[in-house]
């Protein structure tokens, strides 16, 4: 380990990727910078904040086929 890091584990990743609306609230949640929130959600298959709006907002599209969906 590199000094200085310190380990997150996947438990407190998936939770606060659950818990708040944005990467950065909760990159910012766990001290660490949005970057390394994103990397560690990839690195654990966890679904980021981010994403999830994105699937939502397909799923929602494709519920409402006349308001623009295809």
């Amino acid at each position: 380990m590199v000094q200085g890091e310190r380990r997150i584990d996947q438990e407190r990743i998936e939770r606060a990727a659950r818990m708040y609306s944005t990467n950065e609230a909760a990159s910012r949640a766990l001290g660490i910078e949005p970057r390394s929130f994103s990397r560690l959600c990839r690195r654990y298959g966890v679904e980021t904040p981010y994403a999830r709006r994105q699937r939502e907002r397909r799923e929602a599209v494709q519920r409402c086929p006349g308001q623009g969906g295809q």
